[in-house]
């Protein structure tokens, strides 16, 4: 058994079976990486350009609706899905590179915003590892310019806490704003 990516549809179908809604498709076409995808995500490599069928089941009764989707991949650009070849055929082939150039300036928009997210995070966890291993959450708090900005992009989430997952719940609870 291997691992399955989720290709999430712009529009539910309907299951004919139970009428349950359903939302995705799972495929084992990528790099299985448990990866959810929407369209316009990148999917793969930028030479790639393919269409995957997949069969459809359903979320609710896990029966097979009897029903196929096409996966369409342009340029590693998840294009769109389709209910038939024809519709996939006629959306790889029109592809358009200025509306693709606008989708790499989304992707990439995004990426900077995922890298950034990484980088506060990776700057907490050695905070966080600084702040409680070297005990300094114990010592009475200096008035010393190095000791304020030592800290200075997570004391918030630091100073007053008595132990490490209070500081985490505090991140945590003001990154989800």
């Amino acid at each position: 058994m291997g691992m399955f990516d989720t290709i999430y549809f712009d529009k539910a179908y309907t299951c004919p079976k139970c009428q349950g809604k359903i939302y995705s498709t799972q495929t084992k076409s990528f790099e299985n990486l448990l990866e959810a995808y929407h369209v316009k995500d990148c999917i793969g490599h930028a030479e790639e350009m393919r269409i995957i069928k997949e069969e459809l089941f359903c979320d609710n009764c896990s029966k097979f609706i009897g029903k196929n989707v096409y996966i369409i991949v342009g340029r590693g650009i998840l294009l769109g899905i389709t209910e038939t070849s024809e519709e996939a055929k006629k959306l790889l082939n029109d592809l358009n590179p200025e509306k693709l150039v606008l989708w790499y300036h989304d992707l990439y928009r995004r990426y900077i915003g995922e890298r950034n997210e990484k980088r506060s995070y990776g700057r907490f966890l050695e905070d966080l590892s600084e702040w409680y291993g070297e005990r300094l959450h114990e010592r009475p708090e200096t008035d010393s310019a190095f000791e304020r900005l030592r800290f200075i992009w997570n004391s918030r989430h630091l100073k007053g806490c008595i132990n490490p997952v209070e500081s985490i719940e505090r991140f945590i609870t003001m990154n989800l704003e």
